[in-house]
């Protein structure tokens, strides 16, 4: 060996040691820190330094099910016409595609242009982004939700891009999750970590979470900020407090949807008004109503679903949701439900079949109820769209090309935590030379197919995942 190379290795080895010695150091304070919840703490600290070294456990890869990709399942008859806007967590990027699957429109944001949390809560920069959800307007102009993985609730600036990913602002505080665009404003679940606990919440030994909700403007600047603790803790009607002191040490509640209640919807929730917001807190697995301009919460819930994503309230007042974990079939731990949150019973669920489940882990999913009556459910981390009927049949299904392999096995890539379908009507940028139903623009991306029997098909996954894996 030479020289050069024994001094290589040796200072490789020495850099290695350190990092040993300063993630146990880390380990004893946390442990002195937290006393009996240092476990936990340190499970999920664990976790997250895991991520530097295995793509799935990120939670942005998971074991790939599928045999083909793109468009596996087509009802035109059935299906509800329009475009489907997606995001690639791990890819940071957003595309949308017509009911063929074929790739209309993509927008990307380059990771160097991403940064939100940092120091020790991202382990100084070493952990990687992910983009979740996004809104889409007429324009082509896009809101998406970045975030960079942390220690506590990951977070990022809000992105605006025009229709050729030119950034056009980034907010002034930091978004996870999800966002709701109502009128000129802009709802957005958000991070504060020096938010002030009220002296109710302190009184309550309530834990000092930064979790808000925020107004923004057409710009991207807050206009005003409101503590989801600090509404716990004034909600005197109900057990919340309670729930939030025993959850998660570094995570307690984990918002991670929104919904502005309307005058059409406010009045299915006793003691809602318009303007009021139905927010979800999986790790509480909790539906609440907050007021923002009363700072307390009017309408609470707890039912069989577990973990919990994308709540919304229907214009039947309804709420339909994505259950992750509440599902008992032993095919699939996933399910959508729809509840009447007078009562707290299911109206309509969907937990797919024995052959063909659903299941999206516990930190990703959703579901849209589209205008013909289907539900266009996103099983994120299968990497898996499906249109399904009130009847519970599928009439649409795609599945995302992006594949890796870890350990010898395929991984596909997780959907972010919005997919929509938009009506063809509502995307003027794309002009007139695109029919929901099965045109293309000159500049759209046609989905690989091959022939079997006579009949289109996707291509086998092996074919597409060398170029999806090193796209970007």
């Amino acid at each position: 060996m030479k020289p050069q190379e024994r001094t290589s290795r040796v200072r490789s080895a020495l850099r290695s040691i350190q990092q040993l010695v300063f993630l146990i150091g880390l380990g004893i304070i946390v442990g002195i820190m937290l006393g009996p919840k240092a476990g936990v703490t340190l499970g999920v600290a664990g976790r997250t330094i895991l991520q530097l070294v295995s793509k799935t456990v990120t939670r942005n890869w998971y074991p790939d099910r599928f045999e083909r990709s793109g468009l596996l399942r087509y009802d035109p008859a059935r299906a509800q016409p329009g475009y489907t806007l997606y995001t690639l967590a791990p890819d940071l990027s957003a595309h949308l595609i017509d009911m063929n699957g074929r790739e209309v429109h993509s927008w990307f944001v380059p990771n160097d242009q991403i940064s939100g949390v940092s120091g020790i809560r991202t382990l100084f920069g070493l952990l990687e982004p992910q983009v979740e959800g996004g809104y889409l307007y007429p324009d082509g102009d896009v809101i998406l939700v970045y975030e960079v993985k942390a220690l506590t609730q990951p977070a990022t600036r809000l992105f605006k891009l025009d229709k050729d990913s030119h950034v056009l602002w980034k907010s002034n505080v930091n978004v996870h999750h999800a966002i709701e665009i109502a009128g000129d404003k802009i709802y957005a679940l958000t991070s504060i970590p020096r938010t002030r606990l009220t002296e109710r919440a302190r009184r309550d030994r309530l834990p000092r979470d930064g979790e808000s909700i925020s107004i923004l403007g057409s710009d991207g600047k807050v206009i005003n900020s409101y503590s989801i603790i600090n509404a716990i803790a004034n909600a005197t009607d109900f057990r919340i407090a309670d729930f939030a002191k025993h959850s998660e040490p570094l995570d307690p509640l984990h918002s991670n949807s929104l919904d502005v209640l309307t005058e059409q919807t406010a009045r299915f929730f006793p003691g809602a008004k318009p303007g009021n917001v139905l927010v979800s807190l999986r790790n509480l697995d909790l539906l609440t109503v907050m007021d923002l301009e009363r700072d307390t919460v009017v309408w609470a819930m707890r039912g069989g679903w577990r973990r919990q994503h994308d709540a919304k309230v229907l214009p039947n007042g309804h709420i339909l949701m994505f259950d992750n974990n509440g599902g008992v079939r032993t095919y699939s731990p996933s399910r959508i439900l729809e509840i009447d949150p007078a009562t707290g019973g299911i109206v309509w669920s969907y937990s797919g079949k024995p052959d063909d489940p659903l299941d999206s882990a516990d930190n990703r999913g959703g579901a849209q109820r589209l205008a013909n009556g289907n539900t266009l459910i996103n099983e994120a981390n299968a990497g898996r769209i499906i249109e399904v009927t009130p009847d519970g049949t599928v009439v649409w299904e795609y599945v995302n090309p992006l594949l890796s392999e870890e350990r010898g096995k395929k991984i596909i890539a997780s959907f972010g935590l919005t997919v929509t379908r938009y009506d063809a009507s509502y995307l003027s940028f794309l002009g007139g030379h695109v029919a929901a139903r099965g045109g293309s623009l000159n500049r759209a991306k046609e989905a690989p197919m091959i022939q079997r029997n006579g009949l289109p098909h996707p291509p086998s996954r092996g074919a597409v995942a060398a170029a999806g894996a090193h796209r970007r």
